[in-house]
């Protein structure tokens, strides 16, 4: 072992995303504010890939009574960097650039629906993400596309 081996060895690097998220998942770490907000809870989590589960409430209607679709892309778009995430060291900033959300269902409030994302492609400035909202009969509710910037 070379010194600089040893001192590497003895130093921790930054925790990892992946880390990060497999804790907050098993509640050893408290999730974020935003996952209290938006109802959203991880329930898998892999290098690139993240899976919540999401509910919406009254807290996310509109005036017209029906789920807001902002409620829809906003837990897309958290599903999008969670997966980025987990790519990344928790050192490394992230934000995102563009979602574009495409909406086929609406959503009802307090029915639990799954939120995916995959990490499609990561440069060192850029992340590009797809995520899906589907109900637990598969169906698919909403999609995106996001570009995160990486910092």
């Amino acid at each position: 072992m070379t010194n600089s081996t040893a001192a590497t060895a003895r130093e921790p690097g930054p925790q990892q995303g992946l880390q990060v998220l497999q804790a907050m998942m098993e509640g050893r770490i408290e999730r974020s504010g935003i996952a209290h907000t938006m109802p959203m809870q991880l329930s898998a989590v892999e290098l690139g890939k993240v899976t919540m589960r999401v509910t919406p409430d009254e807290r996310h209607l509109n005036p017209a009574g029906m789920v807001h679709g902002g409620f829809a892309a906003t837990c897309l778009d958290g599903a999008a960097a969670l997966a980025l995430f987990s790519s990344l060291d928790t050192t490394t900033s992230y934000s995102t650039v563009d979602l574009g959300v495409k909406y086929l269902r609406p959503l009802v409030p307090h029915v639990e629906y799954i939120a995916h994302a995959t990490l499609v492609e990561r440069t060192r400035s850029l992340g590009i993400c797809n995520a899906e909202l589907r109900g637990l009969d598969g169906k698919l509710h909403a999609m995106a596309s996001a570009t995160l910037m990486v910092r």
